[in-house]
């Protein structure tokens, strides 16, 4: 098991690095990218509304912690949507034009336990489940200084294009009964000789492919630790109409029509936008012949 670490490159040459590590690892890190002052209010807003949580629905999740949609819940989260430091990072990772897809804040309780294996990908019976760039991706806030103690992030370098056992050992790895099986018996929460931790300082950003199997330590300490996930689709422009239809289809919370002008206008650009016949393209989160079972050229 190793750790992943990112060195803080002048920003043209770190950046031209964090997309050959993308394409190349799945996963990769911007470190000290969100202003210390929107963080102070993420921490303000999330505590908040995870204290108003009852003990059963921060136990409805399992092993996830808990969770729940973000969007439209405070202001702050549609600065953070449209963050122009995030838009300026993925502009120089080659992705000028992505749009937001959902977003979730995840916390881990003091003394929680471990996060299962599992990756977000949902159309791997399409084509560009092959792709080497990605359609879908992860961007991951921590709000708090993450290390293995509390729960910090691990991943499988190149499992997002390249199958491991582990994806034959966990399904779907969302559906309920990989929630609550035993993490010291499961297949879906056990080690594995090539994964690493992503130990990260409040503020770094973490970037992902949707298609990576990752997971998470549990929390050992007795301060909770909170992490906003949030999906962009970075290449939405070059996706079919199948796939296109199939993530309006699955939007998980469009504005509602009572929003504030002035959080809808400051992230209206970056919602995906579809308005065509085409069928959805075909849910399925299970992988396929698209995931190679040899290594891939680099």
């Amino acid at each position: 098991m190793g750790t992943a670490t990112e060195s803080g490159l002048d920003a043209p040459v770190a950046l031209a690095a964090k997309r050959s590590r993308l394409v190349d690892r799945g996963f990769g890190i911007v470190p000290g990218l969100l202003p210390v002052e929107l963080l102070a209010r993420l921490r303000l807003v999330t505590d908040r509304m995870l204290d108003a949580l009852s003990d059963e629905q921060k136990q409805r999740s399992g092993g996830q912690g808990s969770i729940f949609a973000m969007e439209h819940q405070d202001p702050v989260f549609s600065e953070l949507i449209a963050l122009p430091e995030t838009l300026q990072a993925l502009h120089g990772l080659g992705f000028p034009r992505p749009r937001y897809w959902s977003g979730f804040i995840i916390a881990k309780e003091p003394y929680s336990g471990p996060l299962y294996w599992h990756q977000d990908w949902p159309f791997w019976d399409h084509p560009v489940s092959a792709d080497p760039l990605p359609h879908q991706m992860f961007l991951m806030w921590y709000l708090v200084d993450t290390r293995p103690e509390n729960g910090c992030l691990r991943v499988l370098p190149r499992s997002h294009r390249l199958r491991y056992g582990v994806h034959d050992a966990i399904g779907t790895g969302h559906d309920d009964t990989v929630r609550h099986e035993d993490p010291a018996t499961s297949p879906a929460y056990q080690c594995h000789p090539d994964e690493v931790d992503v130990p990260v300082r409040a503020g770094d950003l973490v970037i992902g492919d949707a298609r990576l199997l990752h997971a998470a330590h549990g929390n050992a300490t007795a301060r909770r630790r909170t992490v906003i996930t949030m999906w962009y689709l970075p290449r939405y422009d070059e996706l079919s109409e199948p796939l296109r239809a199939a993530f309006q289809e699955r939007l998980h919370a469009p504005p509602p029509p009572d929003l504030p002008a002035a959080q809808l206008d400051r992230i209206r650009h970056f919602l995906p936008d579809y308005t065509g016949n085409a069928a959805p393209a075909p849910w399925n989160r299970i992988p396929g012949h698209h995931l190679r079972s040899v290594p891939y050229e680099r």
